[in-house]
């Protein structure tokens, strides 16, 4: 469980760059870490190097809870370019983490691959890093996603009930799991999770209302919060969409009060 007073949270990845290069409103990195803080969320999820350059801007918030991501999927050899790659390694090590300060490390675990060298050295990936960062008192997040190649849908709820028991077995303290859409199939998920459970945004929304929805409906399954990027550094008012969350997550707000803090 990370960090907070409840264990709740509201997390901001803006790890996104590790793996997509330069994406549309987080041109500036220090711009976009400076305004998602103004919302003034509980966390921020980020590369290890990136917790390093801006560490003096994330020390004026000392209770910010901090994730760092270890590992670098990558699917072209072009920068930038969204192709059937499927590179997959270990880009910083936990002694690194821990140096920078971090609360928690955070690693995907990707099924759906073609070649299946790639899962066994992504599994043992997982399994290294959070062994050694228990050995610093580290918690360990795994995001179990479904971004192979053979996946139809991303969102398939039986397969991600099965990966988010995989991403525990192999050594999550924390999963951060993708929202299978709906709260009937999402539930028993959520429920069965032997860990804390944070759900993640994926790509960025226009309806706020089914945002909202989806952090209530996981609030009711048994979730902590949110580990959310698009959804929150791509929305028009940032903090606004914090705010609303926050609402959700710390104050059990129904959808229709949290989204008062938009507009």
């Amino acid at each position: 469980m990370l960090p907070t007073s409840t264990g709740n949270a509201v997390i901001v990845a803006i790890d996104h760059g590790l793996s997509h290069g330069r994406l549309e409103r987080f041109e500036d990195p220090e711009a976009t870490l400076q305004t998602v803080l103004e919302g003034n969320p509980d966390g921020i999820l980020a590369g290890i190097p990136f917790l390093r350059r801006f560490d003096s801007l994330l020390s004026e918030h000392p209770d910010l809870v901090t994730v760092g991501t270890v590992d670098q999927p990558v699917d072209s050899t072009l920068p930038g370019d969204r192709e059937n790659a499927e590179i997959h390694h270990q880009a910083f090590s936990v002694e690194e983490a821990a140096r920078v300060g971090v609360d928690a490390i955070k690693t995907a675990l990707v099924f759906g691959r073609e070649d299946p060298d790639v899962l066994a050295n992504n599994l043992q990936l997982i399994s290294e890093v959070s062994e050694t960062a228990r050995a610093y008192g580290i918690d360990s997040v795994v995001e179990p996603t479904l971004w192979g190649q053979r996946a139809e849908d991303e969102l398939d709820a039986e397969y991600l009930a099965h990966a988010n028991r995989i991403g525990f077995e192999i050594g999550a303290d924390i999963l951060k799991s993708p929202y299978t859409g709906d709260p009937e199939s999402f539930a028993p998920i959520a429920e069965d999770a032997p860990v804390p459970m944070y759900i993640a945004g994926g790509p960025a929304q226009d309806d706020d209302a089914a945002v909202l929805e989806m952090v209530r409906s996981g609030m009711d399954a048994g979730i902590h919060g949110v580990m959310f990027g698009r959804t929150i550094w791509k929305h028009d008012d940032p903090a606004g969409m914090i705010a609303a969350i926050k609402s959700i997550v710390h104050e059990d707000a129904s959808v229709q009060d949290a989204a008062d803090h938009l507009h």
